[in-house]
């Protein structure tokens, strides 16, 4: 199966990832923690830190190098430098070459209007007659920093794509509510920097109903058991519809949430009490 991931990644080291076996043709999830830079100039910190919470950085659809990929499957951009040990994936940069540094990152440039049918994930070959190839167009990216200062409660995600708006707006993607599980980039020093990405495309993909083609459905959910495998995916419970021309707002909301996991009959479900947010939206144009 090939198929697009979202990824997470912040700072400091790596942990193992976890790959879910959602529906052919709907993007899965990854989650990966790098090393961060922290200036060698800046003393130890002796202020007072922000008012805890998520902060956000930047945001952006950006161009994808899908199809092409590394050798374990990861996607190629973003790729992240790490200056004590060098990452395969871009290990050097430069002229004389020099190790791709710690805080140095490689990424597509971010891009305001783009092609409608290279986006149209039912006519761009995405899912077509069965199909389990997931042909990106782009790359959904969204950065923060964690302040928090809480290592326990858990990291939720969730991207949104419409146009239009009010009664009239239709939605062209919907990640449902990903929950990566305790949020381990809390309470680190320096804070760590994150980045959320996903190569993607919007639209139907063919299908119809509910949870439909980029809206996703439940993944890992509900469970038999209170969960210890992440990502779990809260169903979207919309209905996509393939992308038209003109304006496309992405719209990202990331969370620090205490999980409260129920028993009903022989399955678990989740509520969140939401105790830190950022959202970050942006506009793009499908031509």
């Amino acid at each position: 199966m090939k198929s697009r991931l979202f990824m997470m990644v912040g700072s400091l080291a790596w942990v193992a990832s976890t790959q879910l076996a959602a529906g052919e043709g709907k993007p899965h999830f990854q989650i990966k923690v790098v090393p961060r830079r922290q200036n060698r100039a800046v003393s130890p910190d002796t202020n007072a830190p922000p008012t805890a919470n998520l902060y956000g950085l930047e945001a952006g659809f950006t161009a994808t190098a899908y199809p092409a990929e590394n050798s374990d499957l990861t996607d190629l951009w973003p790729c992240l430098g790490d200056s004590t040990t060098p990452n395969l994936d871009c290990a050097v940069i430069g002229d004389p070459t020099v190790t791709f540094p710690t805080g140095g990152v490689a990424l597509g440039a971010p891009q305001y209007v783009w092609s409608l049918a290279a986006c149209d994930g039912t006519t761009n070959g995405s899912s077509v007659g069965g199909s389990p190839i997931y042909v990106a167009c782009g790359q959904t990216e969204t950065w923060y920093e964690d302040d928090t200062g809480d290592s326990t409660d858990d990291v939720v995600y969730k991207v949104v794509v419409t146009q239009g708006s009010g009664a009239t707006a239709t939605t062209l993607a919907d990640s449902g509510l990903v929950d990566f599980g305790p949020n381990i980039y809390g309470g680190l020093t320096p804070p760590a920097d994150v980045v959320i990405y996903a190569d993607q495309n919007f639209g139907a993909l063919g299908e119809t109903g509910q949870n439909n083609g980029n809206c996703m459905p439940d993944t890992n959910y509900p469970t038999s058991l209170p969960p210890t495998l992440y990502p779990i995916i809260t169903a979207a419970d919309k209905t996509c519809v393939d992308p038209a021309p003109g304006l496309t707002t992405i719209t990202a909301t990331t969370e620090v949430a205490t999980p409260t996991w129920t028993k009903k009959g022989k399955k678990f479900s989740v509520t969140y009490a939401v105790k830190y947010s950022v959202k970050q939206s942006w506009k793009i144009w499908l031509q």
